[in-house]
C-alpha cells in the first residue's frame, strides 16, 4: 500500500505540474491585454448575498431543509433595478455546477450577469444551493468537520433531495403554480435526477434551460479522465486516510496562495487556468479581469464520493446511480450493480446549450442526452463556447442569456 500511495502521489504530482504548464501557455496571449483594472477586488472577500447588495440590488436569504436533514442557503433577488417590488412575478431558479456555488450567477457584469438581468427584467430570481458547497455545509444533526457521514453523498442525493427541496419551498413561498429552472453542468444534472425521482415536480417547471449539459461523462476530453481509471484504488485511500470533502475554497487557497491568486495577474491566470483546464480552453472569452473574483469562489467544496461518481461514470460510459461496489450495491440497491438513471422519465420541457470546445460536456454525450429526453424544444449550438464561457464568457449576454430571456415562457405584467 505505501508503494502504491507513493506512485499515486507522484501521478498527482505530475498532472498539477503539466495543469500549470499548460495553464501557463494557454494564458500567455492575455498578458498583452495589461492586467486586470481591479473591478470587484472588494468583492473577493464577499458573500453571495453582500456581493448582490454591494451591485446595488435587494437580497433575501432563505434556509431549507431537505428530507434528510440538510440546511441550504438560498439567495432570493426579489427585484432589479429597472423593475420594482411587485407581487406574483414569475420565478425563476438557477442552479450551479460541480464545485461551485450560488456565487457563479451573479460575480459577471451587473450587465451581463444572470441574475442581474432577470431581476432587472421583472423576474423573481432565486439561486440555489447544495449540500457541500459554501452555502450548503450545515445539517440538522451532522457536523461537517466532525461527522463523516455529512460526506456520503454525491449527486444521486443533490438531485433526489436538494433541488426538490428548492423547487418546493421557491413554489409554496411564492405562490406560484410553476417556475423556470436555468441549471449549468452538475446543475443539469441533478435537474434530471430530481424530476425521474419527484415526478410531480415536471408539471411544475414551465421551461429548463440547460446550459453545458451533463448526465453520461463517457466521451470528456478534461484531464480528469486521467484520474478516472484510479477510483476505485483513490476511494480505498481517501477511506483510509479520513479525507471526505473535496476542495473546499480554504483548502485550495492555502494550495495556490490565496494572495497570490488575487493580487498577482500572472499567479491570478495560472490558478484560473487550472479550472479551464479542466472545463476546456477558450482564451478570447476569457475576461482577465474576472480572474480573482472567480477564484476567490470557486472552487466551494463537495465531497469525495461525488467526484469519483463522476469518474464511475467516464470509467463505464454509463448514466448510473453511484457504484457502491457488489456487496454495497445489494445492500443499496437490491442488485449487484447500480441501477440506470431512465431520461425518458423527464418530461419537463427544456432547451439544451452546448459548445464544441466544452472538455467536460463533450458534443457526443448532450447528442446522446438530447436524444433520451422527450421534449427537447431546441438544442442551442455556440461553437467556441468551453464548459464555463455559459457563465463568464465575454460574449455571454448576446449568446445565452438574451436567448433566454427571450424564450422564458411566461412574461413578467409591465
Amino acid at each position: 500500500m505505501g508503494n502504491f500511495i507513493d506512485s499515486w502521489k507522484a501521478k498527482m504530482r505530475a498532472l498539477a505540474i503539466i495543469f500549470v504548464l499548460v495553464g501557463l501557455a494557454n494564458a500567455s496571449p492575455l498578458f498583452d491585454k495589461g492586467g486586470h483594472s481591479g473591478r470587484g477586488d472588494e468583492e473577493i472577500y464577499m458573500t453571495t448575498a453582500q456581493i448582490i447588495v454591494n451591485r446595488g440590488y435587494p437580497v433575501e436569504l432563505h434556509y431549507i431543509e431537505t428530507t434528510d436533514g440538510y440546511l441550504l442557503e438560498a439567495q432570493r433577488i426579489p427585484y432589479g433595478k429597472n423593475s420594482g417590488p411587485a407581487p406574483n412575478k414569475p420565478v425563476v431558479f438557477l442552479q450551479h455546477g460541480l464545485l461551485s456555488s450560488s456565487a457563479d450567477w451573479i460575480i459577471g457584469s451587473t450587465e451581463s450577469a444572470l441574475g442581474y438581468l432577470l431581476a432587472d427584467a421583472g423576474y423573481d430570481v432565486w439561486l440555489g444551493a447544495v449540500r457541500g458547497n459554501t452555502y450548503g455545509r450545515n445539517h440538522t444533526t451532522l457536523s461537517p468537520d466532525d461527522d463523516p457521514s455529512f460526506w456520503d453523498f454525491s449527486f444521486d442525493q443533490i438531485g433526489k433531495y436538494d433541488v426538490p427541496a428548492n423547487l418546493r419551498y421557491i413554489l409554496s413561498y411564492t405562490n406560484q403554480p410553476s417556475l423556470s429552472y436555468v441549471g449549468h453542468s452538475q446543475g443539469t444534472l441533478t435537474f434530471y435526477i430530481a424530476m425521474e425521482t419527484n415526478p410531480d415536480l415536471n408539471e411544475k417547471v414551465n421551461l429548463m434551460f440547460a446550459l453545458a449539459p451533463i448526465t453520461t461523462v463517457a466521451h470528456m476530453r478534461s484531464p480528469l479522465r486521467l484520474i478516472a481509471p484510479y477510483a476505485d484504488n483513490l476511494e480505498v485511500i481517501a477511506n483510509l486516510l479520513g479525507i471526505d470533502e473535496f476542495l473546499p475554497s480554504s483548502d485550495f487557497f492555502d494550495l495556490m496562495g490565496q494572495e497570490e491568486c488575487q493580487a498577482n495577474t500572472t499567479t491570478a491566470l495560472v490558478c484560473e487556468s487550472i479550472l479551464f483546464l479542466i472545463c476546456g480552453p477558450d482564451v478570447a472569452e476569457l475576461d482577465p479581469e474576472l480572474i480573482p473574483l472567480i477564484v476567490s469562489h470557486t472552487p466551494a467544496g463537495t465531497s469525495v464520493q461525488n467526484m469519483l461518481h463522476y469518474a464511475q461514470e467516464y470509467n463505464y460510459a454509463y448514466y448510473a446511480h453511484y457504484d457502491f461496489g457488489r456487496l454495497g450495491n445489494l445492500n443499496s440497491y437490491g442488485q449487484e450493480t447500480p441501477p440506470l438513471y431512465n431520461a425518458g422519465k423527464v418530461t419537463a420541457p427544456m432547451i439544451t446549450f452546448w459548445g464544441d470546445n466544452d472538455w467536460l460536456a463533450d458534443p457526443v454525450d448532450v447528442a446522446w442526452a438530447e436524444s433520451q429526453f422527450p421534449n427537447v424544444k431546441e438544442s442551442v449550438h455556440i461553437a467556441h463556447f468551453n464548459h464555463l464561457d455559459f457563465l463568464w464568457a465575454i460574449h455571454v449576454k448576446g449568446l445565452v442569456n438574451d436567448v433566454i430571456l427571450a424564450n422564458l415562457p411566461i412574461k413578467p405584467q409591465v
